[in-house]
């Protein structure tokens, strides 16, 4: 091995392995860091501008938008947590690595593999600790929340599932045991908008595979179906999802009100107070930080009431940020951050391929429901896929001509 495939092989191997295990001792950002440093000494010079400007500009109205912020301390802290993505954006698009494609691949299985490892630890310590338990009472250690995590799963499964259909019997069923694990963790976790997310992706991904493998079709059309009706059947049967299910449905039974007992999602509320926030300051939104102390005013003018158990609970008893992606940012950046933030995904999109664009769909969906750069476990997951994505658009470099 030489010494530049030494680097990268460690370097984006530490990088890969902390992502998912989020230790509170050994922040994955760190992990980052290694990883950038270590590509930026394999590489070599290759300047891509037009990346470039659009992860530089993204960053620079973050930092722009605190200054018209009523807590711009606040702000200051949510330009911190999207630094990591725009750091990773513009190294990685400064720089160009020999088969480029191969260590993509190598940094992706080692982050699946990782996360694999981190569930099924977080899993059996739950089971020790507290039996067999419904998703609201697993303890996660610490590590990352029950969205987070199921995110995470879904992006390892799609990783490992990849290598499946090759001819090398032990290995394809050891990792399609690996898949259905990751998979039955994302059912327990019983993330709503993830048990919606999982069979649409599902679909799309046997219907690629049975239209890239023609002769087989029906084989793997049949393997499909089956999985698709087994992971029904323990969403209907096992009572964290099952419970969930119900919720589901009793709020769109009931968008405003209650009904059987159960409260709308509270997003309902928070989705609609960010919509009239952004219809008041359409342009630069309310300035980077102060999203969050705004809606918990406004939130606090409702006469809406939860339930936990009978115990009756506001909404403005604690400071939720807009769990929605494009909300938040409109609501504390404006126009130009959502046209920035959009700029980015879309860039991911179409620069992306095979399933690093499978996780860009997944993030970008995952973002309707959760405000993913206001936490660490999506920052980071982000900052991760850009460099991937980054690398993996690479393009070969010609030999020159005798």
């Amino acid at each position: 091995m030489t010494k530049t495939h030494s680097y990268l092989h460690i370097t984006g191997g530490i990088g890969a392995a902390l992502l998912p295990f989020a230790f509170p001792w050994l922040s994955p950002v760190y992990g980052l860091i290694i990883m950038a440093l270590g590509t930026l000494a394999a590489g070599r010079k290759n300047f891509r501008f037009a990346p470039l400007l659009l992860f530089t500009v993204f960053i620079d109205w973050q930092w722009l938008s605190t200054t018209w912020s009523e807590h711009s301390i606040e702000g200051w802290g949510d330009v911190i947590m999207v630094l990591p993505i725009t750091v990773m954006g513009i190294l990685m698009h400064t720089i160009a690595l020999d088969e480029h494609q191969n260590w993509v691949k190598r940094w992706m299985e080692t982050f699946a593999w990782a996360t694999l490892a981190a569930w099924t630890f977080i899993f059996c310590k739950s089971l020790y600790l507290n039996g067999w338990v419904s998703y609201k009472e697993f303890e996660l250690g610490g590590r990352l929340g029950v969205h987070f995590q199921s995110l995470y799963l879904i992006a390892a499964a799609l990783i490992l599932e990849r290598k499946i259909w090759r001819k090398t019997y032990g290995l394809s069923l050891l990792r399609a045991g690996a898949v259905l694990w990751l998979l039955f963790g994302v059912i327990v976790l019983s993330v709503r908008i993830h048990l919606i997310i999982v069979p649409i992706i599902a679909t799309i991904r046997f219907w690629e595979l049975s239209y890239k493998n023609k002769k087989n079709w029906k084989k793997i059309l049949g393997v499909g179906s089956l999985a698709l009706a087994l992971g029904a059947l323990l969403i209907t049967t096992l009572p964290g999802p099952r419970e969930r299910l119900i919720d589901l449905r009793n709020e769109i039974r009931s968008i405003d009100g209650k009904v059987d007992g159960k409260q709308t999602n509270h997003r309902i509320f928070i989705w609609g107070e960010g919509i009239k926030i952004i219809t008041e300051h359409p342009v630069v939104g309310l300035g980077n930080g102060a999203g969050e102390f705004e809606l918990n005013e406004r939130l606090g003018e409702l006469e809406v009431y939860f339930y936990r158990g009978k115990e009756a609970y506001t909404l403005d008893e604690f400071m939720y940020d807009f769990h929605n992606i494009w909300i938040q940012s409109w609501v504390e950046s404006g126009l130009v951050a959502v046209l920035l933030l959009a700029a980015i995904f879309l860039w991911g999109l179409f620069k992306s391929k095979g399933v690093l664009r499978y996780i860009w769909l997944l993030l970008i969906l995952t973002g309707t429901t959760e405000s993913l750069l206001d936490k660490q476990a999506g920052a980071l997951l982000i900052a991760f896929i850009v460099g991937l994505t980054a690398l993996q658009s690479l393009k070969k470099r010609r030999e020159p001509l005798s």
